[in-house]
């Protein structure tokens, strides 16, 4: 420890003057990677995030020319630097440099260079006519292929014929590799097409279960901005609208408290690449805007994973089931009868109205499924989603009036079952203030509601949210939230109405131009059944948690970059003592121009009590990969990550991570289980862009 806190000493001491500006972007998809992990134990395809934002630099928005829906899509900025903004290019006409925006009230140096990869300064939108020549002349296209695989041998592969055939279910089917490709091709904003492929370890490829290689595809073909056609999409698409209450589907950055701005910022429907295996709509999407109006409808229809409970005795088709199945995992004969038992057929839609301060929107959504979901019957899913259709239907309402913002959504499900959710946003110089209460009943249904809370679905849920951030001092902010909320029925391991609240406030400094670094304080308290309790009625026990995280990030010269992070956890559940963890890391990035080649290296320390205490903490990885561990036990990690550019067409990277126990002589549980108290990840990755 002496030896370490030496060492970052030197480097605060030997900063370079050369400027550093931190990502907002790359901050926002690191604390939303995050949450999601904390909350979700499949992995999870994080690419939709990045997807946009890499079309957005493909695709700058021209800020002359530019409305107040394409300023909304760069969600760093707020609602009256946009409205600042409009206002200013009606006084003064023509911007004609980007530095020209740190005139306008509300932007600062910062800001602008946010801004900067995302926008361009020009005349009016450039033209790309769909013709032939032009399309396979200045089409772009890129190829990804990728590989990872665990090292050592896990309990569920080479397992013995003899084994196999008494219990089939006692081996993986594949082999260990996991397999993703990813192509994708634009043509300007006018014309894409995108297809990805993935292979999970233990699916088999190219044979058994899968004689059509990998186990999950995902793809699209889109046209935009065809006069009032401004979008059709076939194949696989997101859908997002209003607050996400009615109808939101893949990983938004605004549904979970700390990972976005509370006043959400809608995609509408979007093309999309990702490998999520749930709640994702293929099938047509078209999206018409005729003056202030705009209408986004499709239709979807695919199979899914599903834990079929009965079968139809005459047709031999499933007419029940208990869940849908969402891993995406299909390694064992079990997992494989699960898969696309079901068919899901979804038609819905949207109506916009919007000026410059008033957008009102409309949003429906049926769902259909070729056999009945029935869950099994528990006190707290006596409320929850049964039957073969659902209908859902909502309004939300977003008004500026000077320098406050309000919003809303109201949802109602076919049941009756009614959600709420409205706020108000504040922006004052150097200030913003959220103010947001959300009332969603214990019947409300919908299975494809993505709006901010604190339960896994967006039922049985009431609360108030307060965030907050201000400029303190030209190089200090702060930020902030506290959500105080209840569930006024019982949830999964609650057996009574249980509260909740969660606050967490974070200082940002910048002490010179290289160096940025921020404190954040969190606490959470909930309840769940007590595990000691030995009466027939469970009771409930307060479950507590506080976390302290220090991270600072340094520019060192134009080819290094550092970043340490050192983070404390307690958690406590009940009368229980308390147990608490560490986690200690340092990340060091360098590249180098010539060959163009770039290293990224991470040391980390970490001890833990128990997985209660667990911290995730998100780690470099390949373009369009996203990994964030859970550190548990005790013990070190490593992890190497190298990029290859030989040629502009061509990249390689290679990731090695390596951590290793002091605690413990197995790794893992089940089929994945590891014998010893080390665990190696091996991934290469090869793009091609021509």
């Amino acid at each position: 420890m002496k030896n370490i806190l030496q060492l970052l000493l030197i480097f605060i001491l030997l900063y370079s003057p050369e400027a550093y500006s931190q990502s907002e972007n790359s901050d926002l998809i690191e604390r939303t990677t995050e949450r999601y992990s904390e909350i979700t134990p499949a992995p999870v395809d994080f690419s939709d995030l990045t997807d946009h934002l890499e079309r957005m630099k493909d695709h700058p928005v021209n800020i002359n020319s530019a409305g107040t829906e394409e300023l909304s899509q760069l969600t760093f900025l707020n609602d009256r630097q946009i409205k600042n903004l409009n206002q200013y290019l009606q006084t003064y006409g023509t911007v004609y440099s980007i530095y020209e925006l740190m005139a306008i009230d509300g932007f600062d140096s910062a800001t602008v260079m946010k801004m900067k990869p995302y926008i361009r300064i020009g005349p009016e939108t450039e033209k790309h006519p769909l013709r032939p020549k032009e399309i396979f002349k200045y089409g772009k296209s890129q190829l990804i292929l990728r590989y990872e695989q665990v090292l050592q041998k896990q309990a569920g592969y080479g397992v013995a014929d003899s084994i196999l055939a008494e219990d089939p279910d006692a081996g993986y089917m594949g082999s260990p590799v996991r397999l993703m490709f990813r192509y994708t091709w634009t043509y300007y904003d006018r014309l894409s097409f995108g297809i990805s492929g993935e292979k999970d370890p233990g699916e088999q490829f190219f044979k058994g279960s899968q004689k059509n290689g990998m186990d999950f595809y995902s793809g699209f073909v889109s046209l935009q901005h065809t006069g009032i056609l401004q979008q059709l999409t076939l194949g696989t698409f997101n859908a997002d609208f209003g607050q996400g209450l009615t109808l939101s589907t893949g990983i938004s950055s605004g549904a979970i408290p700390g990972t976005g701005n509370l006043r959400r910022y809608a995609g509408g429907i979007r093309p999309s690449q990702s490998l999520n295996e749930e709640n994702y709509l293929r099938g047509i999407a078209v999206v018409l805007k005729k003056g202030r109006f705009r209408f986004s409808g499709f239709w979807s229809n695919h199979r899914r994973d599903a834990n079929v409970t009965v079968v139809d005795s005459i047709s031999g088709q499933p007419s029940d089931f208990s869940t849908f199945t969402e891993t995406g995992y299909h390694r064992l004969p079990k997992e494989i009868l699960n898969k696309n038992v079901l068919r899901e057929t979804r038609i819905g839609g949207n109506l916009n109205f919007r000026n410059s301060f008033l957008s009102v929107g409309l949003t429906g959504i049926r769902s259909h499924w070729s056999a009945s979901l029935n869950p099994e019957i528990h006190p707290y899913s006596r409320f929850a989603l049964r039957g073969k259709e659902n209908l859902v239907l909502g309004i939300d309402l977003q008004a500026l009036w000077r320098d406050l913002f309000f919003f809303g959504e109201a949802s109602r499900s076919q049941n009756g079952g009614m959600a709420f959710l409205s706020g108000i946003q504040a922006n004052a110089e150097g200030v913003l203030f959220s103010l947001t209460y959300r009332n969603y009943q214990r019947n409300y249904q919908n299975l494809l509601s993505n709006a901010i809370g604190q339960n896994s679905t967006n039922s049985n849920e009431e609360g108030i949210l307060f965030s907050f951030s201000a400029a303190i001092l030209p190089r200090l902010g702060l930020s902030g939230y506290a959500d105080i909320y209840r569930f006024p029925w019982l949830k999964y391991r609650n057996d009574n109405p249980s509260l909740g609240k969660e606050f967490q406030v974070q200082a940002d400094l910048s002490a010179v131009k290289s160096v940025i670094m921020y404190l954040r304080f969190r606490t959470r308290s909930g309840q769940i059944n007590d595990g000691e309790n030995v009466r027939m009625v469970n009771v409930p026990a307060s479950v507590r948690s506080t976390s302290l995280r220090y991270q600072a990030k340094w520019q060192v010269g134009s080819a290094t970059a550092l970043r340490t992070r050192v983070e404390w956890l307690q958690s406590r559940t009940g009368n229980a003592k308390p147990g608490s963890g560490y986690l200690i890391s340092q990340d060091l990035s360098y590249k180098i121009q010539k060959p163009r080649i770039s290293f990224s290296f991470l040391y980390a320390l970490f001890d833990t009590d128990s997985y209660n205490e667990r911290i995730y903490a998100y780690e470099s990885d390949v373009p369009y990969g996203y990994s964030v561990p859970a550190y548990s036990g005790k013990g070190l990690r490593f992890l190497l990550l190298v990029g290859w550019n030989p040629f502009r067409f061509l990249d390689f990277w290679v990731r090695y991570a390596h951590t290793w126990y002091s605690d413990r002589n197995v790794i893992g549980t089940g089929l994945d289980q590891v014998s010893g108290n080390t665990k190696s990840e091996m991934e290469v990755q090869v793009r091609f862009r021509f």
